[in-house]
């Protein structure tokens, strides 16, 4: 009972706009599947956790879409980020809430848009990161088995030597920034890279006690946060100190300056779905030309990902593009070039177009 988890769904996922939006963002829509990612992320962690010991982190604006999604989850167990400052302020707060409550907690941390198959093989890696961390003070993630050369994720490097009388756990020499494809093939052929998975595990108090050694200024405001948690003058104080926080990763923040990491490999089939083209590769099989959702009609059309939400889309001569067709937007562009989509919905905000956010 002292185990909890914290499903981190803040995010915007502006790298899946159009169809994922301000008001409906990627890990409430249903990309794949009957459930949306965030359901999918719950039932994961049933046969684990007991629904009050899971909570979720999100944005005062998808409080809504949080209950209504995940019925079951304990409301005072959804986190309200008062603004979004990335993941180790959320994080930070949610081990001192749960510190608060247990001091011997552990907890699992992961993201609530990520796609996982084997789900046998995804328990028993959560298992032992949960199992690793109460036994010791190190902070825990989980790596990835590469199966490509793929420059869309960050890459964890380990010693190759396991460590002795703890199976499946390696000590982490470093973590490593997106690479370009050359860096991505010799990171495939060293053996001893794998993708950053961005589930982590620990115990409250050692990260809390990382947080202080590393990022003092967020501990600081952790530590003026704190007398009002479970109170009801928590509201106020998170509207008005929250946003002061420095806006900051988990991962470069504590993770990449710590030397006492440890990973365990998780050998489960994963994406974090952060483009397009990472859900074609979700959904291309051998000898089809194209990946389609909706009404596609296409002619000498070839390796194309075509998502019609109420139209039809007809493609004509074209290959290697991303289509998406929503009510008020359709997106073209490039496969090669999917990851910058992002840089298109900052360019809205410029030229003042948010009504398509």
């Amino acid at each position: 009972m002292n185990k909890y988890a914290l499903i981190l769904a803040g995010g915007k996922g502006e790298r899946f706009w159009p169809w994922s939006r301000r008001e409906l963002p990627k890990q409430f829509l249903t990309l794949t599947g009957k459930r949306s990612l965030i359901q999918q992320t719950w039932d994961r962690l049933q046969e684990i956790f007991p629904a009050e010991n899971i909570l979720v982190a999100t944005g005062d604006d998808y409080v809504p879409l949080v209950s209504k999604q995940l019925p079951h989850l304990t409301p005072a167990n959804i986190l309200v980020e008062p603004v979004g400052r990335n993941t180790a302020p959320c994080i930070g707060l949610a081990a001192l809430r749960l510190h608060k409550a247990d001091p011997q907690s552990t907890m699992l941390v992961l993201p609530a848009d990520h796609l996982v198959r084997k789900q046998d093989a995804f328990q028993h890696s959560l298992q032992q990161c949960l199992k690793l961390a109460a036994e010791n003070d190190s902070l825990i993630t989980i790596g990835i088995t590469p199966s490509r050369p793929e420059t869309g994720y960050g890459y964890i490097e380990i010693n190759k030597k396991r460590r002795d009388g703890k199976p499946g756990s390696y000590k982490v020499n470093r973590f490593v920034e997106k690479p370009d494809r050359q860096k991505a093939a010799q990171f495939l052929a060293a053996g001893n890279f794998f993708w950053n998975s961005g589930i982590f595990a620990w115990k409250t108090a050692l990260i809390l006690n990382k947080i202080r050694e590393y990022l003092p200024a967020l501990a600081q405001g952790l530590q003026e946060m704190a007398p009002s948690l479970g109170t009801p003058a928590e509201k106020e104080t998170l509207a008005r100190l929250f946003p002061t926080l420095p806006s900051i990763s988990i991962d470069y923040g504590v993770l990449e300056k710590d030397r006492d990491t440890l990973m365990v490999q998780g050998d489960f089939d994963w994406d974090d779905l952060g483009s397009w083209t990472a859900l074609a590769k979700q959904f291309s099989t051998a000898g089809q030309k194209n990946v389609s959702k909706g009404r596609h009609l296409g002619l000498a059309t070839e390796n194309c990902l075509v998502y019609a939400q109420d139209a039809l889309v007809a493609t004509l001569g074209v290959s290697d593009l991303v289509i998406v067709q929503t009510e008020d937007v359709v997106l073209v562009c490039s496969m090669e070039r999917a990851q910058e989509v992002k840089e298109l919905v900052e360019k809205l905000k410029t030229e003042g177009l948010e009504q398509y956010l």
